[in-house]
């Protein structure tokens, strides 16, 4: 049976674990002047941190801080901010995992797409590039961009069009999906102009699906930003944290954009 100071360290690793570094350095910052755990401070580790998965990681730690026996504020903090830095330090090595919505086996359990998107959104420390074939309005992924847009970080979403933009979407193009976002990111198309024409006319879809942050993560998967993709297809991806991938996976969007390849839409 687990004691209250075995679920306390439980929550710090899952935190630590889940949660972008920056994150969990704030939520040991906010908790640090708290003398002993309480309801006060439970609100406040609730609110130092952006989005609902981040703060249902706060929440975690908060209540199990109250189940073990009324450590301080400090050392709750001193244990956050040591296991931040050493997933921190693991993470700078590459590390690939399997991404997969749709039925488990014990090869490949299930970690759902979205789970996973918010999470590299979240670690997005100054730049994240979304690219996406499709997009239905998604409110859980629109919150997280805008929470990324608001914390400075040069959010870029590679989009495709509809048909009248040269595009092979019918109707509107993905870019519909995110027009509260307007403003706050910087949407990108493929032109037709620079896609190659098919035989009978037609031009090749901007079909690639991923998630870049930075140059440290990179989630390429078969779904698109859609809420069948997201919780009811058979999905399979890979997310890449650290090595060389994700930094040139990045490079080449970016790349791509300098060339006009990719242009941002006014």
């Amino acid at each position: 049976m687990s004691t209250g100071g075995d679920a306390l360290a439980d929550a710090v690793r899952e935190a630590a674990l889940v949660l972008p570094a920056a994150q969990v350095h704030q939520l040991a910052a906010t908790i640090r002047p708290f003398e002993s755990p309480g309801p006060a401070a439970r609100a406040a580790a609730t609110a130092a941190v952006p989005t609902p998965v981040a703060r249902g990681h706060a929440r975690r730690v908060a209540e199990a801080w109250e189940k073990s026996g009324g450590l301080p504020g400090a050392a709750v903090a001193t244990a956050l901010r040591a296991a931040a830095d050493s997933v921190e330090r693991v993470r700078a090595s590459q590390a690939i995992e399997v991404v997969w919505t749709g039925p488990a086996t014990p090869e490949v359990p299930v970690r759902l797409t979205p789970e996973v998107l918010a999470e590299v959104i979240c670690s997005a420390r100054s730049t994240l590039i979304l690219v996406s074939f499709a997009a239905y309005k998604i409110a859980e992924v629109s919150a997280a961009l805008a929470a990324a847009a608001a914390s400075a970080v040069d959010v870029r979403l590679v989009l495709e069009t509809g048909g009248a933009d040269g595009g092979t979407l019918k109707g509107p193009g993905a870019a519909a999906a995110f027009t509260e976002l307007a403003g706050k990111v910087s949407f990108y198309q493929w032109p037709a102009d620079k896609r190659p024409l098919l035989p009978g006319g037609k031009h090749g879809s901007m079909h690639a699906k991923a998630a870049l942050a930075d140059e440290h993560t990179a989630l390429v998967t078969s779904g698109n930003l859609t809420g069948h993709a997201m919780n009811a297809n058979m999905e399979l991806g890979l997310l890449v944290r650290g090595g060389p991938v994700p930094r040139r996976l990045a490079r080449h969007f970016r790349q791509l954009m300098m060339d006009g390849v990719l242009t941002q839409v006014p």
